[in-house]
């Protein structure tokens, strides 16, 4: 027998032993083995429980009222595999905090629903259940019992269901009911006391000893789910609110049911109750017996019960006061779907102009950005294209001192290159600091007009313009033969160096990096309220973001990702510290890839980001060309030099950010002092991405011909 089991009701729980054997050998005993399942299932427990557990003797527990043995876990292995589908809403530390707290719970017909949640969910490790009165058939309208329990007392009968639930569950039974001199001792030690009987004066003498015994609480009235909360453990008060006034509880003993209604009334606020109720409370004696319980509401008044317990217990905020959960006049208030327009997904791409400098500005804007922000401001003057950062844009925190924005500037010359060279105009290049000018941005690059030509640029055009991020899953295959040789003469082409990664190991590394970089980009408040910001629905009607349908997400993915943006949620996972799935979508696409392509800058200055820009573009399109697809990944950290730069982007998790960096410093072959400049996914991949929309920062100073 348990420790806190009632002897007279309970089950016996036995080891293995001459007691068991007999009990199992007894023909009118029905015997149920599924302890094999039971192990079986512990073990694939996530995560690994404690081996302990495993090596727990198991035990054989007799119910006398079903003359059944079962073969069941020892109990901390059971407890564990029982509430394992509690987690994360109930975290394991909660639970063992749960596990130690006792309720008691007075009244057995709304009462049953009430310890049937606690015990359900774990909310605590020892029940007292008090009821003198016994199953009814005209309860088993709202009591969870059966007609074989008709004549049973009801805390008999609850507890015995609970114990087929749990039997290790400490549950001490009061079939006689509480009395004046009772009240004392079973409220005495309590941590929550639960009141669901229907005694007036009982009602009363409850809280009086909660109150002087520092116990809070918790009533619900099956009425327009109403549910009281006292916390007679913070505060001295009247019982009731102070509805009933100072009370003698003498005064109550005995009253029928229809001598009990001017006192419920002044208790619920007859104002307040449904129409049926108080139609009900008139015809009390007359043509019903006693005033009516549905099923459902006391189903949902024990959930109601059970949600105040669990916060009441784990310390949550849960003040003295009353509150209702109203399911008809929520139901009432349904309203129809307000349908929209259909809103088309594709992004309207502009065709590619006639004019041969108005094409090399359109060249320009199909450059790749972070975020699809693109930086750029792009003035065409006479014999020239001049590209440099707007002055309407402002980088993210992850865009540290603009290099990501100048890589995209570099990209978007690289194609005014390639555009200048298709139509027969390419002049020189450049790449300048913008010394003694007033601006906040440090470098200006452009293109100048020329009768000149490159067979290798302009070769390039075409893929050029229809070059496009791809998010989609790879499936796995090798790159082709030569394809690596390629990539690297694209970088070559422009006085760049690479390193185009394809070993599994080497990939398998770099996934768990963007995994947990991806998971803290989400917790951390900051990095992800931006990383939201770059996230377009088709309804914005916006020219710069990334459009949700280029993501590149399976059907689930889709359907989780309104919960993963939510704020509340994530704060959640970062208090618990875990969030380790926020991260796999990047990671599950790295090693389904074929290769990954590490760019480098040959120093930090911005002129040097801008050069790894072209090169980016140049291998991006080296790689189209061979119908790979390309998806440029940045860790949050790609672009932080030192502890300040991490600092700065989270104060959280820079630690974490900088031990992640120096892993990723140590996988990919970095040549020298030279930076990251740009991480690419390449993969083989059957579908064609969605094209994302640009918009147009075009200035025209004077007519070009």
């Amino acid at each position: 027998m348990m420790p806190g089991h009632d002897s007279a009701v309970g089950p016996v729980i036995l080891m293995e032993g001459e007691r068991a054997e007999r009990l199992r050998s007894d023909p009118g005993v029905t015997v149920l083995d599924h302890l094999s399942e039971q192990q079986e299932a512990l073990r694939k427990v996530l995560p690994a429980p404690d081996p302990g557990l495993s090596a727990e003797l198991p035990r054989w527990v007799y119910y006398p009222w079903r003359n059944s043995v079962v073969h069941v876990l020892g109990p901390r292995g059971f407890r564990r595999l029982r509430l394992d589908r509690n987690r994360s809403k109930l975290t394991v530390d909660e639970q063992e905090i749960l596990a130690n707290r006792t309720v008691g719970v007075v009244g057995l017909s709304v009462g049953s629903a009430v310890a049937q949640a606690l015990a359900l969910e774990g909310l605590c490790g020892a029940l007292r259940l008090a009821d003198f009165d016994v199953l009814e058939l005209s309860n088993l309208n709202r009591v969870a019992a059966s007609v074989l329990d008709l004549g049973v007392n009801k805390a008999v009968a609850t507890a015995r269901r609970l114990w087929e639930v749990d039997p290790y569950l400490s549950i001490t039974v009061s079939p006689d009911g509480l009395q004046p001199d009772t009240v004392r001792n079973f409220v005495d030690g309590l941590d929550v006391l639960v009141d669901e009987c229907d005694s007036l004066d009982m009602k009363v003498l409850l809280r009086l000893e909660a109150c002087r015994r520092k116990v809070p609480v918790i009533m619900e009235t099956s009425d327009r789910g109403t549910i009281d909360v006292e916390r007679f453990d913070l505060e001295t008060t009247t019982p009731f609110h102070g509805l009933l006034g100072d009370i003698d509880a003498r005064r109550l003993s005995g009253l029928t049911d229809r001598e009990k209604i001017p006192f419920a009334l002044r208790l619920l606020g007859p104002e307040d109750i449904s129409t049926r109720m108080a139609a009900s409370l008139l015809e009390v004696d007359r043509t019903v017996a006693t005033w009516p319980q549905l099923g459902s509401e006391v189903m949902l008044g024990g959930a109601m019960v059970a949600a105040a317990v669990r916060r009441l217990l784990l310390g949550r905020p849960l003040p003295s006061g009353r509150g209702r959960v109203d399911l008809d006049s929520f139901l009432e208030q349904l309203l129809p779907p307000d349908p929209t327009e259909p809103v088309s997904t594709e992004p309207s791409i502009r065709q590619v102009p006639d004019d041969p400098v108005s094409a090399i500005v359109h060249a320009a804007e199909r450059a790749p950005s972070g975020g699809n922000s693109q930086p750029w401001l792009l003035s065409a003057e006479p014999g020239e294209i001049r590209i440099e950062i707007g002055d309407r844009f402002a980088h993210s925190g992850i865009d540290i001192r603009c290099r990501g924005s100048y890589v995209a500037l570099g990209a978007a010359l690289q194609n005014a290159r390639i555009a200048a060279a298709a139509h027969g105009i390419l002049g020189s290049a450049y790449i300048e600091e913008r010394a003694g000018e007033v601006s906040p941005w440090d470098v200006v690059a452009g293109v100048r007009f020329s009768s000149g030509t490159d067979e290798e640029l302009a070769a390039s055009y075409q893929a050029m313009l229809s070059r496009a991020t791809t998010r989609q899953m790879g499936d796995g295959r090798p790159l082709p033969v030569g394809a690596r040789e390629v990539l690297y003469r694209a970088a070559g082409s422009v006085g760049g160096r690479i390193d185009v990664i394809t070993d599994p190991v080497r990939l398998d590394r770099i996934a768990d990096i963007f995994a947990e970089a991806d998971r803290i980009r989400y917790l951390d408040a900051g990095l992800r309220r931006e990383m939201i910001a770059e996230l377009r629905w088709p309804s914005d009607g916006s020219d710069t973001g990334i459009d949700i349908a280029s993501l590149g997400l399976d059907d689930a993915e889709s359907v989780m990702l309104e919960i993963v943006l939510r704020d509340d949620v994530l704060d959640q996972l970062g208090e618990w510290d875990l969030g380790h799935a926020l991260g796999r979508p990047a990671a599950d696409r790295i090693r389904s890839s074929s290769a990954f392509v590490a760019v480098f800058s040959e120093g930090v200055e911005a002129t040097d980001y801008v050069r790894a820009g072209m090169l980016m573009e140049s291998v991006w399109i080296a790689a189209h060309r061979m119908d790979l697809a390309v998806q440029p990944m940045t860790p949050v950290f790609m672009y932080a030099e030192d502890t300040e730069d991490l600092l700065e982007l989270s104060l959280t998790y820079a630690r974490k950010l900088e031990k992640l960096k120096s892993i990723l410093d140590g996988v990919v072959e970095r040549p020298g002092d030279a930076r990251i400049a740009m991480l690419l996914r390449v993969a083989r991949v059957p579908l064609e991405p969605p094209r994302s929309v640009r918009r147009s920062d075009r200035i025209f100073r004077e007519s070009v011909t």
